[in-house]
């Protein structure tokens, strides 16, 4: 389910997770993968073909990942993070990174690093601003459901790559 909706997000996140692997510093294998997505957003297929062999060497990775989304999309409306069709980012977002730092597919530089609380809440806000302030389109589901699959992988993304790298480099 998962994998049809966040398909290409899905793609680009599981390579993020296992690119430290193909080299040695894992800064270098972000600045890596950054270059090949950059290049196969402005049309080169060359970089796209890498991006699609480095998702199917993961694949399992891959299913692994988008059942934990499966997962945490079910147990979504346990955990009184929504209102209506919103979702509660600010609350949400604590969660989920607990679910995958505790999961079978936490990647070890993630373990590494850990989970700094006020980085978490910082972090939080700044995903919740760009959906509510600035616009970023909610993943959502047909029904107008937040897509907390799609939410899931988008958190652990947006913490793990792009805040806290932001952050520490300030």
């Amino acid at each position: 389910m998962v994998g049809k909706r966040t398909a290409g997000f899905l793609k680009l996140f599981i390579i993020s997770l296992s690119i430290s692997v193909l080299a040695p510093a894992h800064v270098a294998a972000e600045d890596f993968l950054d270059r090949l997505m950059e290049r196969c957003s402005k049309g080169d297929t060359q970089a796209c073909g890498e991006i699609d062999k480095l998702t199917e060497k993961y694949k399992e990775q891959v299913e692994r990942v988008n059942a934990q989304a499966d997962a945490f999309q079910a147990a979504a409306p346990s955990l009184d993070i929504e209102s209506g069709n919103k979702p509660n980012i600010k609350k949400a977002y604590p969660i989920i990174l607990e679910r995958y730092m505790n999961s079978d597919t936490v990647e070890p530089i993630h373990r590494k690093k850990g989970l700094k609380p006020d980085l978490i809440k910082t972090c939080s806000n700044h995903l919740h601003d760009l959906y509510f302030i600035h616009g970023k389109e909610i993943p959502s589901l047909g029904s107008g459901k937040p897509d907390w699959g799609a939410i899931y992988l988008v958190t652990i993304d947006h913490y793990f790559r792009f805040c806290s790298k932001q952050l520490q480099q300030k």
